[in-house]
């Protein structure tokens, strides 16, 4: 019987183990990309799930808030100690201003 067995030169054994380094990298970030998009998918989860608690907490205060806001009357501010404010009216003075900065002619802005 003949037994013929293969020899391989050195440049194949340096493309063959090229090959399966290049081949353990791509499965390598294959399983790191899966793991992270199952980590961050969880994660989204995790923050919606927060998201709908707090807006459900917000809805509650506002609607407290709106009860309690409701209960101040003009009676019950005064009971509180507030006054009513007096009506006040002021005028301002005209006001001048020159249009050049040579001229002497001023004109006057009423407000």
């Amino acid at each position: 019987m003949i037994t013929k067995t293969l020899t391989l030169n050195n440049i194949e054994r340096k493309i063959f183990w090229g090959l399966l380094v290049s081949l353990s990298v791509v499965v390598s970030f294959y399983l790191y990309s899966a793991l992270a998009i199952t980590l961050a998918g969880v994660d989204r989860n995790n923050i919606n799930r927060t998201l709908s608690e707090l807006s459900n907490n917000v809805g509650t205060l506002e609607a407290e808030y709106l009860s309690i806001t409701n209960g101040f009357t003009l009676s019950y501010a005064k009971q509180l100690g507030f006054q009513e404010t007096k009506e006040k009216f002021t005028s301002m003075p005209a006001v001048t201003f020159a249009t050049a900065v040579d001229s002497e002619t001023r004109v006057a802005v009423a407000r």
